[in-house]
């Protein structure tokens, strides 16, 4: 999916998960509905560890 493309509000499961692959790929994806706009974007998970580990290790500006 073309990220600058204006995308419809998915009708099936087949249509979530190319929004949910482009998100990964391509980065956030916008999808309007009628009424507003969806964004979905795909975050990878971190380390494990504890929120005291992460901030006593500066937080995100220090990774």
């Amino acid at each position: 999916m073309d990220p600058h493309e204006r995308s419809r509000y998915p009708e099936n499961i087949e249509d979530f998960h190319r929004v949910f692959k482009a998100a990964k790929e391509d980065g956030p994806q916008q999808v309007f509905d009628g009424e507003g706009v969806f964004t979905v974007s795909y975050t990878r998970l971190g380390s494990a560890g504890t929120a005291k580990d992460f901030l006593t290790r500066g937080g995100p500006e220090e990774e």
